[in-house]
């Protein structure tokens, strides 16, 4: 419960990130689109950079280090995910504006102010991470759960900041020098996959990028149902304030069910069913205080009148059971079913289950709330 109310609270900074920047959203939903699909990837490229590391460096690959010939391909590899994935979604944001006729930027407007925050926040966050893995490491302590959670949650905080940043001043920045700095980021996305087929390092990216892909895409139609929703989070800004705690926590819940599944079923546990349910149980009471202190923060911060406020906590409250309920029976069965066909949950249940979260959380969410607010 502790760390999910850590999260939580971190997560509260990208809510109202989202919640104080509500026009802007309105006025270009193409935004909202982006955003669960960069936050996905972020955590995708950011966790995989750290956890990498943190196993090099339990296996004795590499040294506690920051520069490495190892870090730089961690590295490599991180930057060439984070630019193709960034790409990507943008074409889905442009397919899906013009489907559902939304406003937006021009194309090579949006590619810019997408590839610009994504080469921000590499810029800052790498460094930090492989900085702080190995001083834990240097210093006697396990860096995986500063991974899990901490950087999990910078990397969300992160993304909608400098993205809205940039799209508040990309207008500045003269038509030539956008392409400029899109058609430089490629050519470093290219000059990257090389180094990385020469050093035959390029199976870590192709794995990487396939799962990241996959989820970011998924997240994003999260994001495309709360652009088709423009008009109702206006009107309800602390909906969206709540959205990046209560999509975070739920999918970390779900990471530790299938972990402890995971684990029961290995040493051939006959009570895994029990211990599952206990679990689950125990996961949905530390998941809803966690989002509900989320919600609270938000609400504090918005001033809101205390009727509204009970209203907005149930229609929370109700969404986080529903979501969590069908979340966790999903979880079991894909642990359950994937271990039986000899593949390991691991590498499967936690993308799946966050990308189904980022999808179905805003609309579950978006749902009960239109049916609970005036």
């Amino acid at each position: 419960m502790v760390s999910l109310v850590i999260l939580a609270l971190i997560e509260v900074l990208a809510g109202l990130s989202l919640k104080l920047n509500v026009e802007l959203l309105v006025a270009y939903p193409v935004v909202l689109i982006l955003i669960p699909g960069l936050m996905d990837l972020r955590g995708d490229v950011y966790g995989a950079i750290g956890y990498r590391f943190t196993k090099g460096l339990h296996l004795g690959l590499t040294q506690p280090k920051l520069l490495t010939r190892f870090n730089l391909i961690n590295a490599s590899t991180g930057y060439v995910n984070s630019i193709v994935v960034t790409f990507l979604l943008c074409l889905i944001g442009v397919g899906l504006s013009l489907v559902s006729k939304l406003s937006m930027p021009d194309f090579l407007s949006l590619l810019f102010i997408a590839s610009f925050s994504t080469v921000v926040v590499f810029a800052i966050l790498t460094p930090v991470i492989l900085a702080a893995v190995a001083y834990m490491f240097k210093s006697g302590h396990d860096p995986s759960p500063f991974v899990a959670t901490v950087v999990t949650g910078i990397g969300d905080v992160m993304t909608p900041v400098v993205l809205i940043g940039v799209a508040y001043v990309h207008e500045v920045f003269p038509y030539f020098l956008k392409a400029l700095f899109v058609l430089a980021s490629l050519g470093l996305t290219v000059a990257l996959t090389a180094y990385m087929v020469r050093v035959r390092e390029f199976k870590n990216l192709v794995e990487n990028l396939i799962s990241s892909a996959l989820a970011s895409a998924g997240s994003s139609l999260g994001g495309f149902y709360l652009a088709l929703s423009a008009g109702f989070i206006a009107e309800n800004p602390e909906v969206l304030g709540v959205i990046p705690a209560f999509n975070a926590v739920v999918g970390a819940a779900m990471g530790y069910l299938s972990n402890s599944l995971n684990v029961d079923l290995h040493i051939g546990t006959d009570r895994y069913r029990t211990t599952y349910y206990r679990n689950s149980v125990a996961g949905l009471m530390a998941t809803h205080a966690s989002v509900l202190t989320a919600l609270a923060a938000v609400i504090i911060f918005s001033q809101s009148a205390l009727p509204r406020a009970l209203t907005v906590a149930l229609g929370v409250a109700l969404s986080c059971l529903m979501l969590y309920s069908v979340s966790t029976l999903i979880t079991y069965l894909l642990t359950v079913v994937s271990f039986h066909h000899g593949w390991d949950p691991d590498n499967l249940v936690f993308p799946v289950m966050t990308t189904f979260v980022d999808l179905m959380g805003p609309v579950i969410l978006t749902v009960v709330a239109t049916h609970l607010l005036p």
